[in-house]
């Protein structure tokens, strides 16, 4: 495990440092006083609640093989931006800053600094820029942008498009970086295209919100104005989150519940800092993985109408989100195939790396969410459209094999095994000690999945009893996997939706992240949005977020 798709050591409050031992299993360790200082703060969705009967490597393997392929389905109602915002919801909510920041340079402050479990946008405004100067402009209000390499496309080559990077000034910090690095707090932001344009998105929303109130009576000096908008920008974020994004990956009904009357399991008194439960990090909030496509209508340029008329490299596949990136990839064109050995081979060599992002790369957000009710020219061909997978227990082939630079593998034993996503989620659920589906269902009061739901899905995988036979097969039905078991809950009770055990567990979290927020809309219930056309109505979803950001114009729809 690594520091960029999850933590080697997690310290979970009152057991200590929970990580991987020299001989590959799972041991609880009493941290230093220092560690004890620094470590983000994980806990237990219930206290005491904890697996002690480990499923063997043998069973999860399996499990992860039976989950990895397969044409899977879409969910017509649930636009595939939704994927990449909750990878950037997740990467806001977990992670400490000092992890974020290796390998550059960091005062004191900033490393002994913890990473809140709160949904305050630290992962895009750092400490702010009194303490991180580095993620601003000069005049301390507007967050850096990045411009996109005049590649193909050169009305796209222009700022904002792309995150900023360190280029040259890299190499003249006292840990040289790379000039591809993205000069932003969290670079776990830029390990894929999709997560890297929803940020850019995100600063892009900044901005204007600064320019808004400059441009209004008396702003006030600078730090007034990045303050002032900082809290305009986070309590808006939020309320999307609530109103739109919540209830499309969740039962409706039960996040109404828990945000109408509070919460009744995860910290309810909401009293001492917040924590964050490792069932929310390191299961629940994992349904992201099966919303993943293959490919994507990413833009005109590269689709599969292009790929068809020139070939494989014009193809939205996947693997291209990896490659145009700077943590995960080289932001450089290849002339192989998505997902080929010389594709692979050629990434993890990085002999060809790019500075910026290539302009023909910049997302046409109107393929990723629904902007169809701001017109025509937000309003893409229906084919053009892309909706998720349908949130369940079937996960994309090309998660079988990461790129090694998309979680640091490189030199790690078992590799081949380590490569595969679903193996990846299922060894560190182990390593967490995550109580398994049943448990938590008991635990919170909540009808438990039938052995032959365990085997036998509702639009996902079937697992075939050839796989699972005697003690095997008992491990999976009585003792089921957290983050499996969540999936197919939404199968069966949740209209691909999170249901049951995984609804509550991420309703709550959230619930708990908003209200241990500095700027929170749990804390202020008066609060309604002010920004973008769907005020009249108190709306303010993801597509409101993106016509503000983007002055309405269509420019959003890039490249041309």
């Amino acid at each position: 495990m690594s520091s960029r798709h999850g933590r080697e050591a997690f310290f979970i409050v009152g057991e200590g440092m929970r990580q991987i031992g020299s001989d590959g299993r799972p041991e609880s360790v009493t941290p230093s006083s220092l560690q004890d200082t620094t470590e983000f703060r994980f806990s237990r969705f219930v206290p005491g609640l904890k697996n002690d009967r480990e499923n063997s490597t043998n069973v999860l393997a399996k499990l992860a093989v039976a989950m990895v392929g397969g044409a899977g389905r879409t969910d017509p109602t649930l636009p595939a931006g939704y994927t990449y915002l909750g990878q950037f919801v997740d990467h806001d909510m977990t992670l400490d800053k000092a992890e974020l920041n290796l390998g550059m340079p960091v005062d004191i402050p900033g490393l002994l600094s913890q990473r809140s479990p709160t949904l305050d946008l630290d992962s895009l405004y750092g400490q702010g820029p009194a303490a991180t100067p580095q993620w601003y402009e000069a005049d301390g209000m507007h967050l850096r942008r990045g411009t996109p390499a005049n590649f193909e496309s050169p009305n796209a080559a222009r700022p904002g498009f792309d995150l900023p990077r360190w280029g040259a000034e890299g190499a003249g910090l006292a840990e040289p970086v790379p000039p591809r690095r993205a000069r932003i707090p969290d670079i776990r932001n830029d390990e894929n295209l999709a997560v890297a344009q929803v940020h850019a998105a995100f600063i892009r929303f900044h901005n204007r919100v600064v320019d808004e109130i400059l441009a209004g009576a008396s702003p006030g000096a600078p730090q007034q104005v990045f303050d002032r908008a900082r809290g305009i920008v986070t309590r808006h974020y939020q309320w999307m989150l609530r109103t739109d994004y919540l209830p499309r990956i969740a039962d409706p009904a039960i996040v109404d519940a828990v945000f109408d009357k509070g919460r009744r399991f995860f910290e309810p008194a909401g009293e001492g800092h917040a924590t964050m439960p490792v069932e929310f990090s390191g299961a629940a909030f994992r349904l992201g993985h099966s919303m993943i496509r293959t490919g994507y209508q990413w833009n005109r340029h590269f689709n599969a109408t292009a790929a068809q008329a020139q070939g494989p490299i014009r193809s939205g596949h996947l693997f291209r989100l990896f490659r145009f990136s700077g943590t995960s990839g080289t932001l450089a064109p290849t002339a192989h195939p998505p997902g080929s050995p010389e594709d692979i081979a050629d990434l993890e060599a990085a002999a060809n790396v790019g500075a910026a992002l290539p302009a023909n790369w910049v997302a046409d957000f109107t393929r990723l969410f629904d902007l169809r009710r701001f017109g025509p020219s937000f309003t893409p061909a229906p084919a053009d459209m892309n909706f998720a997978m349908a949130i369940d227990t079937q996960i994309v082939d090309p998660l079988k094999t990461l790129p090694i630079g998309s979680f640091g593998g490189v030199g790690e034993p078992d590799l081949a095994l380590k490569r595969s996503l679903a193996f990846r989620n299922l060894a560190r659920g182990r390593m967490l000690g995550l109580p398994s589906g049943q448990q938590l269902a008991y635990a919170l009061g909540v009808p438990a999945l039938t052995a032959s739901q365990i085997f036998h899905g509702r639009g996902g995988v079937e697992i075939p009893d050839s796989l699972f036979a005697g003690a095997d097969r008992h491990q999976l039905e009585t003792n089921t996997p957290l983050w499996f078991y969540v999936l197919r809950e939404a199968e069966f009770g949740g209209k691909n939706r999170l249901a049951g055990v995984g609804a509550i567990v991420v309703a709550e979290t959230f619930h708990r992240a908003m209200q241990a927020s500095t700027h929170s809309i749990v804390d202020d219930a008066a609060f309604r949005p002010t920004l973008g056309p769907g005020v009249p109505q108190g709306r303010f979803d993801m597509a409101d977020l993106l016509h503000y950001a983007f002055e309405g114009k269509a420019e959003m729809r890039n490249p041309h």
